[in-house]
């Protein structure tokens, strides 16, 4: 479904109220009792974009609240148009599923987007923009919000491929802005050599990166690691493992694949594709990806890469320098 920014937002008379001004007590109480007319039906609509404001915003809004206050602005403006308004950026810019993420009101977007059968292009951008804001990347995979190569889903589904995984780490026992991303890239030989591009997007300290494995226009397997936008810049530093697994009986395990980044020298600082960063001096400091070229070994059947169910494990684990 998509939807424009209601007219409503561009008019300080028609903005809705908040709950500054008013109770959101008193506004369901009105939609309840059906106070407003079809004549009114712009009134009605600010109603309930005042309400979900104060459901996703409002300062010590009690969750128990939630399911009342929704059924009642479905029951005053229809399923249909309240699923178009919850897509609709009214509140700041933003929509209301962009604000109960970046809010932290799980209650609220649970009850907020069961009530959207697919999200609309704008909104899926919008809720994207919440969970890098928030480093949500549990959000993130739940929703299916990565974008990659727009074949490689129709790829999984033809292949009887369940579900990538992707974990991430950062926090904690890690040094500051430090993360550990760890992936699982199902049936990657297949994929690749049917796609001959394959990739993840996964969001970590406050950015969205896309880890990707393609051939090269000379004929040369690559992999990559780049910022997605609008990510801000970031001057990385550390390494990209692919596990291997086969080994023969009473050996030692063999050793991972690990490229490193910067292979020497001073790291340069890594922009999303388009940014437009301008820099002061040498611009050459610039990249919009980190590069590393493998051998042939996605071509071999026995490769050690991959496990018995064909997976790639992956570990990268990244310092923001």
């Amino acid at each position: 479904m998509t939807s424009e920014p209601s007219s409503d937002s561009k008019s300080a008379t028609n903005a809705p109220p908040s709950y500054t001004t008013t109770s959101t007590s008193a506004l369901v109480d009105s939609l309840q009792h059906g106070r407003f007319s079809f004549l009114q039906s712009r009134h009605t609509r600010n109603t309930v974009v005042a309400c979900i404001r104060d459901i996703v915003s409002a300062p010590d809004f009690t969750p128990s609240s939630i399911i009342p206050i929704v059924n009642a602005c479905v029951v005053a403006l229809s399923a249909p148009k309240f699923a178009d308004l919850l897509q609709t950026p009214n509140i700041e810019g933003h929509t209301a599923l962009y604000w109960a993420i970046v809010n932290e009101r799980p209650e609220a977007f649970s009850a907020l987007s069961g009530f959207i059968p697919k999200f609309s292009s704008a909104c899926s951008s919008d809720i994207r923009l919440a969970c890098m804001a928030t480093s949500n990347q549990a959000l993130f995979l739940q929703l299916n919000l990565g974008k990659s190569n727009s074949k490689d889903e129709p790829l999984r589904r033809s292949l009887g491929c369940s579900p990538d995984e992707v974990q991430v780490g950062s926090g904690g026992a890690l040094e500051k802005n430090q993360f550990i991303a760890r992936l699982r890239i199902r049936k990657f030989q297949k994929r690749l050599l049917i796609a001959e591009d394959v990739g993840i997007e996964f969001v970590a300290v406050g950015r969205i990166w896309l880890f990707r494995s393609f051939m090269t226009r000379n004929g040369k397997w690559c992999i990559t690691l780049s910022l997605v936008g609008p990510s801000l810049p970031a001057r990385p530093v550390g390494t990209v493992s692919i596990k291997a697994h086969i080994r023969p009986p009473g050996s030692e395990a063999p050793p991972s694949l690990v490229f490193q980044y910067p292979v020497c020298g001073v790291p340069g600082i890594l922009v999303p594709d388009g940014y437009g960063l301008k820099l002061k001096g040498d611009n050459k400091a610039n990249y919009v990806s980190m590069d590393w070229l493998m051998t042939d070994w996605p071509m071999d059947k026995e490769t050690k890469y991959v496990d018995c169910d064909g997976t790639l494990h992956v570990k990268i684990k990244m310092t923001l320098d």
